[in-house]
């Protein structure tokens, strides 16, 4: 069939949805369908997909979206006939590594462009192992991690990474990046560490080379990549820097991004090492998050303990309380250092709870730009499992700039 042009000058190539939205029923998805209703550009079709076609009706009458799509994770041929109908596919349906895998195949097998909010890492490792070359050769991008885990640390690592080049002409030694966060976290989040926790993909979770290729994973990497685990000062920002939470995940798409990067000889220097943190104003504060941190880890390894959570935790399809969304807010500080010793910041700031509006904006944005200005993102590497840094780039950032996020970056000037 030949392709035709709507009216917004998208190809279709026969297909009825330029993106596609599973999930659209849970708590992020329809968050994201109202997202997609303000920021769809005109002449791109797009449907909300789910389980319950009752209820997806009434997030498509709400949203203005295209059409409905039924489809479940645990019947194949509605998965096969929702990504063979659509050139992008955005998904919120979580546990990823309950409920992915098919989606993903199916993308795979139909060439379909395919975007997440997962921060699990083990999953992904999996996607790797079995995608990776297939979709590379086909040209087809498989991007993971479009959410708040992982956007903003990639492409800040890589607007540092970017800075030092052309400013200076030098490869990036170290970047280290540090958090500050208001908002709460919604049932989904918890029921997918739960889920990690249980299955012993958290514990997979801490190698910190995790998601590198063979070439990446050499002993001298391996050192200068450890897990911050300690409590320190930051002359720079002036705070005290402590352990993050999701730095976990975060890192570890980093370092898979400068991995890819350097395979087509683009990376961000053959020594560079990344770090995350969470800010906090006194010393005190950051070693009571530090110890605090580690009792939750050692609580998720306990059974008993994991019924209580679930038990008095937000259930899946919940969000965080109101509070929390309407006062979010998201700070990210970037310090880069060149191979001669200068140093950048770069800072990115957003309102809205971090796992819920920004996660949103990041996943919309990034299914927009595979659906409206494919040709205009970084042509290699044309495809595979790769990371909002390698697939969408900097052309991301400038749509999540323009949709509100603020990016400031230049050099530190000591006094």
């Amino acid at each position: 069939m030949r392709s035709r042009t709507l009216g917004g000058g998208f190809e279709v190539g026969g297909k009825p949805y330029d993106v596609t939205l599973f999930g659209a029923t849970g708590y992020t998805g329809r968050q994201a369908a109202r997202y997609l209703s303000e920021h769809a550009p005109p002449g791109l079709r797009w449907a909300v997909a789910g389980r319950s076609g009752a209820r997806l009706e009434l997030v498509e009458a709400e949203a203005h979206a295209s059409g409905v799509v039924v489809a479940d994770s645990a019947e194949p041929a509605s998965i096969e006939a929702m990504v063979a109908g659509t050139r992008v596919l955005a998904t919120t349906v979580g546990p990823f590594a309950h409920h992915g895998g098919p989606v993903v195949d199916a993308c795979v097998r139909h060439g379909v462009d395919y975007v997440d909010i997962t921060g699990e890492t083990a999953w992904v490792r999996g996607l790797v192992d079995r995608h990776h070359a297939a979709a590379a050769l086909a040209g087809t991008r498989i991007v993971p991690f479009c959410g708040f885990d992982s956007v903003p640390s990639d492409l800040g690592a890589l607007l540092v990474a970017s800075f030092i080049r052309e400013r200076w002409g030098q490869d990036t030694r170290r970047v280290s990046a540090s958090f500050a966060l208001r908002g709460g976290y919604g049932g989904g989040t918890l029921a997918t560490v739960l889920h990690s926790a249980e299955t012993g993909e958290l514990a997979v979770g801490r190698d910190v080379l995790l998601l590198n290729p063979p070439e990446h994973r050499g002993d001298a990497e391996r050192a200068r990549s450890a897990d911050l685990d300690a409590v320190r000062r930051d002359p720079v920002r002036r705070v005290w820097l402590g352990p993050f939470p999701m730095a976990r995940i975060n890192t570890r798409v980093v370092r898979r991004s400068n991995a890819l990067l350097d395979a087509i000889g683009r990376g961000y220097g053959p020594e560079f090492t990344y770090e995350e943190a969470t800010e906090y104003r006194s010393r005190l504060a950051a070693e009571a998050a530090r110890l605090g941190l580690r009792l939750f880890e050692r609580a998720l390894a306990v059974e008993r303990m994991r019924a209580l959570l679930r038990r008095f935790g937000p259930a899946p399809g919940e969000g965080p309380p109101a509070a929390a969304r309407e006062q979010g807010a998201m700070r990210l500080r970037l310090v880069g250092e060149a191979a001669s010793g200068r140093q950048v910041l770069a800072t990115l700031r957003a309102r809205g709870n971090p796992g819920g509006q920004v996660t949103v904006m990041t996943l919309c944005q990034a299914a927009l730009a595979l659906a409206t200005q494919r040709d205009a993102l970084p042509r290699a590497p044309a495809g595979g499992v790769l990371t909002p840094a390698t697939a969408l780039g900097l052309p991301l950032l400038d749509r999540l700039e323009a949709a509100g996020l603020q990016v400031e970056i230049g050099p530190v000037v000591r006094a």
